[in-house]
């Protein structure tokens, strides 16, 4: 086994460790800046070569906290034991390498990371994944960089009450002996356990997701399940896909159906299969946030919401506005968004489903604030040419990747000022880092 000895420089992108050697780069998994480690090559991409570390010759002081026995393999978390002062350090150094690299931008409109208050359990949706092991039923999360199933017995950045339903639903489906599904084969029944908490409410949903409506054993499952689950909503969703976890039909088997969620007095029903933010310390601090800014900075009239989900962002702003429009493709999340406005009395707010890009092909009306939260790809080129056209007066962009918002703030700067990019943790212990952009309009323009 060949091996090399390395200093790590710095992390990047993607939670590795970046070194070099030899006029070769090395992007070594679980190596933190400033250790001195000897590694091996897994793979090569191009003129990157990936590796993993064989031998910690020399720890970084700062990897002094509690780990889970998952940590080495497990791919949800990659700074797990990581001093948490530091994480947020490295998480502001990757965003600014970003903005500067791809955005061409001056990293100092990064601030420093806000961190979140709650840094183990704090996720309000896990997904796990169905597996067999030596005949036995795995419930857990991929391991880095592969397909494989860890059997989780305890996830430190779930809800407590998350690894208990796990527990208990193992016992069941041995006892049952319920068919599990293999996306090789693309043959069995049980997909994934999807786990979702109300931290406002203290409210815990379970999801069952299986390939199709009809499974063996139904009849005991559900009785089983409703006795010894520990969840106030039981749903069995339909997904015949294997590229999207969260999709389909459902039946509520338990419960209302829906889970609560409260900030500041403003009650949001979300549905099994909808988006909602996943860290509700950090979601509250980036309402306040916006709240703070808008009324700084004045802003009043006409809020755009794209891709606004159950109306999070639309209806907790819309006391500061005339008129609110959200849009969003999800019917499910635009359903829930009408009956959110309701639940709040809120009457200024109109929500749309339809594609992102078809709806703003068609708009012509001005913008005082847009706010825009697109998935990890970011903006399409079109919506982006066609923001340009509308010239929004300011603009809030969110995002949980700083690749692609660095590539969109490179074509926004053309006709917008860019007053700060803040990145928020929404998710510790990973390399994940969620990203506010403040933008306003050029006087010019």
């Amino acid at each position: 086994m060949e091996t090399i000895d390395v200093v790590i420089e710095k992390i990047v992108n993607g939670g590795y460790g970046f070194a070099r050697y030899d006029n070769k780069i090395y992007m070594v998994e679980h190596a933190y800046p400033g250790e001195f480690v000897k590694i091996k090559v897994k793979n090569r991409k191009k003129d990157v070569y990936f590796a993993e570390v064989v031998e910690y010759i020399e720890k970084s002081p700062y990897r002094n906290r509690q780990i889970c026995p998952h940590y080495q393999e497990c791919g949800g978390c990659q700074l797990l034991d990581l001093d948490y002062n530091e994480q947020l350090k490295i998480k502001t150094k990757i965003v600014k390498e970003q903005i500067r690299r791809i955005g061409k931008l001056d990293d100092t409109l990064v601030l420093n990371a806000i961190g979140s208050d709650e840094i183990n359990h704090y996720r309000s949706k896990m997904e796990f994944a169905f597996s067999y092991k030596n005949g036995d039923i795995k419930i857990g999360l991929k391991k880095r960089n592969s397909n494989d199933i860890i059997d989780i017995k305890n996830c430190l950045i779930a809800p407590k009450e998350f690894n208990n339903i796990i527990s208990e639903t193992k016992k069941i489906f041995n006892a049952l002996n319920l068919k599990i599904y293999n996306p090789k084969f693309r043959k069995g029944e049980f997909k994934h356990l999807v786990l979702r908490k109300s931290f406002s409410k203290n409210e815990i949903m379970s999801i069952f997701i299986t390939k199709t409506e009809y499974i063996n054993n139904y009849k005991n499952f559900k009785r089983l399940i409703k006795e010894k689950i520990k969840a106030n909503s039981i749903i069995h969703v339909m997904n015949g896909s294997d590229s999207i976890v969260l999709r389909g039909p459902y039946k509520t088997l338990k419960g209302e159906g829906i889970i609560k969620e409260e900030f500041n007095g403003f009650e949001y029903q979300i549905p099994p299969t909808a988006f909602f933010q996943n860290n509700y310390n950090i979601t509250k601090k980036i309402l306040n946030e916006f709240v703070e800014i808008i009324k700084r900075e004045k802003i009043s009239g006409v809020l755009l919401d794209l891709y606004s989900g159950v109306g999070l962002f639309s209806i907790y702003l819309a006391p500061l506005f005339k008129h609110v429009t959200g849009v969003e493709n999800n019917g499910i999340s635009v359903k829930a968004a009408h009956s959110n406005s309701n639940i709040n009395n809120i009457r200024n707010t109109t929500f749309i489903k339809a594609d992102v890009l078809e709806f703003i092909k068609n708009y012509d009306k001005k913008i005082d604030l847009l706010i825009v939260d697109p998935p990890r790809s970011g903006l399409d080129k079109e919506i982006l040419t066609k923001i340009l056209q509308l010239k929004p007066k300011n603009i809030f962009y969110l995002s949980c990747d700083p690749t692609t918002l660095s590539r969109d703030l490179f074509r926004l700067k053309e006709s917008y000022k860019i007053e700060f990019i803040k990145p928020f943790d929404m998710f510790p212990n990973t390399f994940h880092i969620e990203n506010f952009a403040f933008l306003k309009a050029n006087i010019s323009n």
